[in-house]
């Protein structure tokens, strides 16, 4: 045996302290002779200064005292089991095994020998054996602490047969059944109902698992996860708080903390809860300022709210942090062209097509833009491929029929469109558009095209819910009128709009816009001035402007858009003004039996053949329309184009979609007419070669030669535009939908303008109406021979042309055409006879509760 280590003083009066104590096993049970006595004696000091060095951890110093114990009293159990503790301190777990059984065999009912074996087993993650020796234990002695450490092992030796691909759930549930405050079982049963997707089950297990140990990080992760599966993000938010305050540097709980509170604010966003999703996806940055989805969302937040700049911020922090973030490409792309950077939004598009060349809402967008450039093949192509990404995309099939009905393909346009109302029976857009291109077919009948557009009106009317009643008398006096459309801005409608915002009578008329332009400018920041109100409603619903404008009390609502882009047909249809009129922005009837009249004048509605319409046709005297020119038109060039030139040159400036098969007949006609002649047309979709190629191929059906045609796609700026009108001659209308804003800017320019009536179309009627406000009535022709006839003579009528172009602006400034202070009187008595006519009728059909008839053919209101 080695020699033992020399004691101190203070271990000797420990000892001396500890000489009354039983030590290892006193075993003495009588009385013994002197050499028994001797010998236990021998032992007793031998455990005594065993267990001393024991309770100071000295084990290697207590195990050759037991050992010594041991050889002279090999039999007892007590010596076998304290030998063992002091092996397992050591980790000489094999060794300590060997001794607890040895106890064990010495002394079945040893409980602290079993215990001690069956901690050991489970110490050396010997799951199996460690449950045997506890259940054996627990025979002996149920206490809370081995029937704690049964479930633990049950519940580890659970996670192995899994983790091998032998999931055994029974034992987990044993578990629980051993010690029902056995947290990990569970947690593990929780992650087992994760697995299989019962969410419910899991998120009961969780909490289970936290109220019995609250700090349990994993158990509140998951409960975090569980709560999310279920859509319960507030839950989850509050089980990752607590795990925060368990450890506040985990980075996955922060990570998932943030991705709840990206959930959360993205259920704000769908439910236009914007204050709250503003808060909470803010605070989700805080845990994790990376995130790019969180980005990605307060972009679309700050768009929604129209704050474009910090929308653009937002976007570009999303890529940042995922350069190929698709839909970050894309709707900042959307941000860029809303602020009118077109090139940056082009960029942007091609980028997220780069990352995925299917993306369905880049190709849209990026195809949008090439057909505003007239890049119609491009266009065309990139629609196509959206639509290849989604069959069931019914916004792509519109975008696809406008840009073949810009480039002329009027029956594919109609096709498509078919195509998506079929998809969305009531789209917004579509049904418009239909009937908007049903004007250019110079092949349909009239009656068809009135017939379309009642069906449309009597469609939407169905629909409608609401509708305002105006029973009650008006407790304002004058007359309030308000004007609605999304083209306050450098669009068509601007310049002849200008006059009735401009020159109203504030003591007589109190005006009201309800603007729903998307992206404003200097001509929408000059309408704002002109008038007392002004109401931005870009982005409401319809039920929510015609809401708003019934609450403002207005008298009389006009409509200056009628079947064009992003027309409000939707809130006429709830009435929510007692006088309803359109006017201006479409040569055609909206179809609403709820829109009560529609201004025009005698040309172009003739009493004795007005366009068919469900709306009363009321006249303004001479022009129902009053052009306000550009104020950056350029000065008139003074000689005529052939003077210039060496030629007579023809030229149409109008959407390429008027020059219907009519239009290309009569042309061609006045082509063959005059042989030494040219045709210049400039129109959007000429940009492109195919299209050039297309119309070109048109007009040699008819014998014309590519080499007389002159085509071109749009000028940048206006006064560019207007300069080419000194390449002109003659300029010449379109049939059977005439031009209206070109053939100002032409007469403006000095060149003269040819027009064909159409008995009962309004569209092609326009053209008449104008060129009789600025005396040039004989331009006015009746049929295709007197058109021929009537552009071959003024063309040849070289002195006559001279004259105009030195005369003739100022002619058209003195005329009712750009009269604004008259017209607008004219258009306010009007008004005033309208509200008169109203009530009148009103009290009429109250009277005799008689129901109107829905159309009439022309009524003028005296």
């Amino acid at each position: 045996m080695k020699h033992q280590k020399e004691l101190t003083q203070e271990d000797a009066e420990h000892l001396r302290e500890s000489a009354d104590s039983k030590g290892y096993g006193d075993s003495s049970k009588g009385p013994k002779s002197p050499r028994m006595e001797s010998l236990d004696s021998k032992v007793q000091q031998l455990t005594r200064r065993a267990d001393f060095f024991a309770s100071r951890a000295r084990y290697a110093e207590a195990l050759p005292l037991v050992d010594q114990a041991l050889h002279l009293e090999p039999n007892r159990a007590d010596l076998h089991l304290g030998r063992g503790q002091c092996l397992m301190h050591l980790e000489k777990f094999d060794a300590a095994l060997a001794s607890y059984e040895a106890a064990l065999r010495l002394d079945a009912q040893c409980i602290a020998a079993q215990r001690s074996k069956a901690l050991l087993l489970a110490k050396q993650q010997h799951w199996p054996d460690a449950i045997i020796s506890l259940r054996e234990a627990l025979i002996l002695e149920s206490s809370m602490e081995l029937r704690f450490e049964l479930a633990r092992c049950l519940t580890e030796h659970a996670i192995k047969l899994k983790a091998a691909g032998h999931a055994d759930l029974q034992l987990v549930h044993e578990a629980i059944q051993a010690c029902d405050s056995y947290a990990p079982a569970y947690f593990q049963l929780g992650v087992y109902y994760s697995e299989v997707h019962d969410c419910t089950k899991a998120k009961e297990m969780y909490r289970k698992a936290v109220q019995l140990h609250p700090g349990y990080l994993e158990a509140l992760n998951n409960l975090g996860v569980a709560c999310r599966e279920l859509g319960e993000w507030e839950h989850a938010i509050e089980a990752y708080a607590m795990a925060l305050k368990v450890n506040p540097n985990c980075s996955k709980t922060r990570e998932n903390m943030a991705i709840s509170m990206l959930q959360l604010g993205c259920r704000h966003l769908q439910c236009k809860e914007l204050k709250e999703a503003g808060k909470v996806l803010k605070q989700g940055l805080t845990f994790n300022s990376r995130n790019p989805d969180i980005y990605f969302n307060l972009g679309v937040l700050y768009a929604e709210r129209e704050k474009y700049d910090r929308a653009k911020v937002n976007y570009e922090l999303a890529l940042h942090f995922d350069s190929r973030n698709v839909n970050a490409h894309n709707n900042l792309g959307v941000i860029h062209r809303r602020l009118g950077n077109v090139e940056a939004a082009m960029k942007c598009f091609e980028s997220a097509l780069e990352v995925d060349s299917k993306m369905n809402l880049a190709n849209k967008n990026l195809g949008a833009i090439y057909g505003s450039m007239g890049r119609m093949a491009d266009a065309i192509r990139l629609t196509k491929i959206a639509i290849e990404s989604n069959r069931q995309d019914a916004e792509a099939y519109n975008n696809l029929a406008l840009l073949l009905r810009d480039q002329c393909d009027v029956d594919a346009c109609l096709e498509n469109l078919d195509i998506c109302i079929s998809l969305e029976p009531e789209s917004r857009h579509a049904g418009s558009n239909r009937l908007m291109t049903l004007n250019y077919q110079s092949e349909r009948s009239a009656e068809e095209v009135f017939e379309a557009h009642r069906s449309w009106g009597s469609g939407i009317e169905c629909r409608v819910n609401q509708v305002f009643s105006w029973d009650a008398p008006r407790a304002h006096t004058g007359i309030r009128v308000g004007y609605i459309s999304p083209d306050f801005y450098s669009h068509s409608v601007s310049y002849f709009i200008h006059a009735a915002l401009q020159y109203h009578d504030p003591a007589f008329v109190d005006v009201t816009c309800y603007s729903d332009v998307l992206l404003e400018d200097d001509k929408t920041r000059q309408f704002k001035g002109m008038v007392p109100k002004w109401r931005t409603v870009i982005g409401r619903t319809d039920d929510e402007v015609a809401k708003l404008i019934h609450d403002d009390g207005i008298d009389i609502l006009v409509d200056l858009t009628g079947h064009t882009g992003n027309n409000r047909l939707g809130v006429f249809a709830r009435k929510p003004a007692p006088v309803c009129i359109t006017w201006i922005g479409y040569p055609h009837t909206t179809g609403l039996t709820r829109m009560d009249y529609r201004i025009s004048d005698e040309h172009a509605d003739p009493k004795d053949a007005p366009g068919l319409t469900t709306e009363r046709i009321i006249y303004l005297p001479e022009c129902f329309l009053c052009y306000t020119p550009p104020e950056t038109a350029p000065a008139v060039v003074l000689r005529p184009a052939q003077e210039s030139y060496g030629c007579i040159t023809f030229g149409c400036f109008n959407n390429l979609t008027k020059v219907s098969s009519l239009t290309i007949r009569l042309w061609s006609k006045l082509l063959r007419e005059v042989p030494d002649s040219r045709l210049f047309v400039k129109s959007k979709a000429l940009a492109c070669p195919k299209v050039q190629e297309k119309m070109k191929a048109a007009f040699a059906a008819h014998g014309i030669e590519t080499s007389r045609l002159d085509l071109t796609g749009l000028q940048p700026q206006t006064g560019s535009h207007l300069q080419m009108y000194s390449f002109i001659d003659v300029a010449l209308d379109t049939a059977p939908y005439a031009g209206t804003t070109t053939t100002c800017e032409a007469l403006y320019m000095g060149v003269p303008v040819v027009t064909l009536k159409g008995r009962g179309i309004h569209a092609q009627n326009v053209g008449a109406s104008l060129l009789s406000a600025v005396q040039l009535e004989d331009l006015v022709t009746d049929t295709e021979e007197d058109f021929v006839k009537q552009a071959a003579a003024c063309a040849r009528n070289l002195p006559r042309l001279a004259a105009l172009r030195a005369g003739l602006r100022t002619r058209m400034m003195r005329s009712v055409l750009c009269d604004g202070p008259r017209h607008v009187a004219r258009l306010e008595r009007l008004y005033a006879n309208v509200m008169s006519d109203s009530a009148a009728r009103s009290k009429s059909s109250m009277l005799s509760n008689l129901q109107e008839q829905p159309f009439a053919l022309a009524a003028e209101v005296q």
